[in-house]
């Protein structure tokens, strides 16, 4: 087995890492969690040659190790040598906390079964396909049999190959399924490559470097900013995407952030969140005196005079079409009007009694009616929530540019530091320029973690309920009802954006972030 170290790890990962270990023993963590990396670029056919995978797989060891991994690394690999890395990884990774399986290089689709591709694969057929390479099922058994308490896969094996070009398999890896515990993430959705990169190491690798040492950041918004980069990186021509029924919080840098930056936005978002559901007047009092201009401080005056008059109101009567609507979908617009939570879709009663209060006495509940005052909302939630997006990546671009400028720059210092004691004073600026820097970016980052689930959420729950043909009228519609004064351009953009996203989802896009190439900015 040939293992490749990589001694040139990325500044902002050594960064990031630092910060981790400054509140996390790495010993305490070094135990139970174990990965296995393969990266194969020297394949027997030449036209296979891949450029960044071992330097994937080095730059990727060296960042888990520092995380307190044990870490095994098998590159340039053929399919028997490949059964063998995974079998011993399979016994490394029982009962283990945190079971990581990485690969880099060729993958393809036989017959609906993902293949990894080892580097002794010659010939023409599929049969000969087969052989040289492990299937991504079997490496998903081998985890699960292992049992650990999560188990992740990560697989950037999209790379183009010459026989996707000649039609002999199709491009790309299918969609499959995990298992309880288990995670799966792919450097692009179906059907699609992913890009080798320019630089010492793919797209996908490169970003994931980029945010797998922040500290405490569950790996699921880890991997949410993950996809988010890559998308803009790309400007939307590689999309990853990620299957998981992964229960609790696990990061790979698990550990308290110090004095963690409060932001107005994210505080407001997470602050509604909490109490959308509630029948308690107090909670959004709460609200309002924590956020007086807030995103939502209509919908809590909205909620509250509804609560204070809704012992005495009449219930509107229901009609033919609410008793008899498909449940999934009545309660899709209920979480979206905030009158039920996530936890009490068993039982609609209550909430619809609480529709049907706020709704003129002579007025009847009808599913349509429901499902219209649901869309308004969601409507004008979502298209406020997109002006917010595109703001923020916005600033991300600038910051990232920004810190590439300081990075070069501290290297250079760095370097005159070495041989010139009085370069030691505008070093350490420079490098708290550098921190500061990354501070910014990280509250940045955290915005966008919260307005990207957020809209990902109101999205996919729309799908559900929205009514067919809805147009963007319906946003003048809710800001009028509520005397919002939304009613400018970008805004109406924004809706007609998120109504077709809203058209566009379906399976084969959840776990992705697709939508987000439409917020790309120009260069």
């Amino acid at each position: 087995m040939q293992v490749i170290y990589s001694s040139g790890m990325r500044p902002y990962v050594l960064i990031c890492a630092a910060f981790a270990l400054l509140f996390v023993s790495v010993a305490a963590h070094a135990s139970g969690r174990v990965a296995l990396l393969i990266g194969n670029s020297d394949y027997a056919s030449p036209e296979m040659a891949l450029r960044n995978p071992v330097n994937d797989v080095a730059a990727l060891g060296d960042a888990l190790r520092e995380l307190g991994f044990d870490v095994s690394e098998a590159t340039d690999q053929n399919a028997d040598t490949m059964r063998k890395a995974l079998t011993d990884f399979g016994t490394a990774a029982t009962g283990a906390e945190m079971a990581v399986f990485f690969y880099a290089g060729h993958g393809v689709q036989i017959g609906g079964e993902n293949h990894l591709i080892g580097t002794d694969f010659q010939g023409s057929d599929l049969n000969a396909l087969r052989r040289s390479s492990i299937s991504i099922d079997t490496v998903r058994d081998v985890i699960a049999k292992a049992g650990p308490k999560v188990g992740i896969l990560l697989l950037d094996a999209c790379r183009n190959n010459p026989f996707s070009d000649s039609g002999m398999v199709q491009r790309g890896l299918v969609r499959i399924r995990g298992g309880a515990g288990l995670l799966i993430a792919y450097a692009t959705d179906p059907g699609n490559v992913a890009y080798d990169g320019l630089g010492q190491n793919s797209v996908f690798t490169a970003s994931l470097l980029d945010h797998i040492a922040t500290p405490d950041l569950d790996i699921r918004l880890m991997l949410g900013r993950v996809r988010q980069q890559v998308v803009l990186e790309t400007d939307g021509r590689q999309i990853p995407w990620v299957e998981e029924s992964v229960l609790d919080n696990h990061s790979f840098a698990p550990g308290l952030e110090a004095q963690p930056v409060q932001d107005e936005t994210a505080s407001d978002l997470a602050h509604w969140r909490d109490i959308s559901s509630s029948s308690e007047i107090q909670d959004f009092e709460r609200y309002l005196k924590a956020h007086p201009e807030g995103l939502f401080a209509s919908f809590a005056h909205e909620r509250i005079a509804a609560l204070h008059s809704g012992t005495q109101a009449t219930l509107a009567p229901v009609s033919a079409s609410l008793s008899k609507a498909d449940p999934d979908r009545v309660a899709a617009a209920l979480l979206a009007l905030g009158h039920l939570s996530d936890e009490q879709t068993r039982d609609l009663g209550p909430a619809l009694n609480n529709y049907r209060r706020r709704l003129p006495a002579q007025e009847t509940a009808s599913a349509e009616r429901l499902y219209e005052d649901a869309a308004q909302v969601s409507v004008f939630l979502a298209a406020t929530t997109l002006q917010r997006l595109r703001t923020d990546i916005v600033a991300l671009r600038s910051i990232e540019r920004t810190l590439a400028i300081a990075e070069d720059a501290l290297k250079q210092i760095e370097d005159i530091a070495r041989t010139n004691a009085d370069a030691l004073p505008v070093l350490q600026q420079a490098r708290n320029d550098v921190y500061d820097i990354y501070r910014s970016r990280g509250i940045i980052l955290r915005r966008l973690d919260q307005s990207r689930s957020y809209y990902d959420e109101i999205m996919n729950r729309a799908a559900v309920f929205f009514p067919p043909d809805l147009e963007t009228s319906i946003l003048r519609a809710a800001a009028d009802s509520r005397d919002l004064g939304y009613a400018n351009t970008q805004l109406t953009e924004d809706a007609a954006t998120f109504l077709r996203h809203v058209a566009q989802v379906d399976d084969s896009t959840k776990g992705s972030y697709q939508w987000l190439a439409d917020l790309i900015p120009p260069d």
